[in-house]
């Protein structure tokens, strides 16, 4: 487990953010990719949770890509669960 301020933290789409070097996968969500029509305004209302203060991370093994799989809680919240509870999951 990582607690992490704002500052380290860079968005790369919807579900994907950078810390340091490594790539880091929200576990559980699909957002739309950056090419798709809601891609853009995923990755900005990510980039808004995360603005909200103190950061963890739970790290849960990595995916085929090599990206650390992980759950991510801004302020105690997962911020997947906040994701698709408004709307930014994939269908299917």
């Amino acid at each position: 487990m990582k607690v992490l301020s704002t500052l380290q933290v860079r968005v790369v789409d919807g579900d994907t953010i950078r810390v340091g070097g490594e790539r880091i996968r929200l576990r559980g969500i699909d957002t739309p990719e950056m090419s798709e029509l809601q891609g853009p305004a995923a990755k900005q209302r990510l980039e808004e949770l995360l603005r909200g203060g103190s950061i963890r991370i739970e790290p849960h093994g990595r995916d085929v890509y090599n990206r650390l799989l992980a759950d991510v809680f801004v302020n105690e919240q997962n911020v997947a669960e906040i994701l698709r509870s408004e709307g930014f999951s994939k269908a299917g």
